[in-house]
């Protein structure tokens, strides 16, 4: 067998208490029922807000550079309207007015939303809400419904991890005392 010091076993002890501590630790966040359902609810925020930004639109991107953007294709399409105008109008006067219409189109949409357009948005966002709301709900008791079925696993879980805790920490303070047994023993040789 091989000598080892006092302090040794003692640095042996604390370090494997340690990563017992951190082992129990990790399994008891693993399987919370609380942390669960946290998990499950973030997941769940995360398929609506994707949802609404398909439906909606992204909010990222809508202000800043994009002013300075908009005025300078503003500026450009401004310009450069009365010159293809004039090229397409003669002998063609429905292309003429596609390319009006093209132009309100384009000015329309750089342009903030009115105050008609900002309402209907918002009725519009209301009525997803209202859709959304019983998806809110299954998906709430969804989440109850798992956090309920972890609380058995996760008790047996935590009553397995402490059982081996404890049989590690008595295992380990045998070792230790038979070690140090054996260092008095050789000390008195």
């Amino acid at each position: 067998m091989t000598e080892k010091s006092p302090e040794q076993i003692r640095r042996e002890i604390d370090r494997t208490r340690a990563e017992l501590s951190s082992d129990v630790q990790t399994l008891t966040e693993k399987v919370s029922p609380g942390r669960a359902m946290g998990r499950q609810v973030q997941r769940t925020r995360n398929a609506m807000t994707r949802a609404k930004e398909r439906v909606m639109g992204s909010d990222s991107g809508s202000s800043g550079g994009g002013l300075a953007s908009a005025k300078e294709s503003i500026a450009d399409a401004a310009g450069s309207v009365p010159e293809v105008a004039r090229q397409q109008a003669q002998g063609n006067p429905i292309a003429a007015g596609l390319i009006a219409f093209g132009a309100g189109w384009l000015v329309s949409s750089l342009l903030p939303a009115s105050k008609a357009e900002q309402q209907l948005a918002v009725q519009a966002k209301d009525k997803a809400a209202e859709v959304a709301q019983p998806v809110m709900q299954q998906a709430k008791a969804a989440g109850q419904d798992l956090a309920e079925g972890m609380k058995e696993p996760a008790r047996q879980a935590v009553d397995q991890v402490r059982s081996t805790a404890q049989d590690a920490a008595g295992t380990v303070t045998d070792q230790a005392k038979q070690s140090a047994a054996d260092v008095r023993d050789e000390a008195k040789a």
